[in-house]
């Protein structure tokens, strides 16, 4: 049976991570994390802490790209 886990940040859906036998996966559905769409982890909880991680990188980059403007 294939298991799934919605991953958020801020109030919104960024992905999601899903069981396939023994590994997770990570379908990224934001944007900001569209590098790591398809990747490996060996628990959901490692998935999403990924995700969380480049999504606050890639937030913190676009804020600061229009804060110096």
């Amino acid at each position: 049976m294939i298991q799934s886990r919605p991953i958020s940040a801020g109030g919104h859906l960024i992905g999601v991570a899903a069981q396939t036998d023994r590994e997770w996966h990570l379908i990224a559905i934001d944007p900001r994390i569209e590098d790591l769409h398809g990747s490996r982890y060996a628990d959901a909880q490692a998935a999403e802490r990924m995700a969380r991680r480049v999504y606050a990188r890639e937030t913190a980059t676009v804020a600061n790209a229009w804060s110096a403007r």
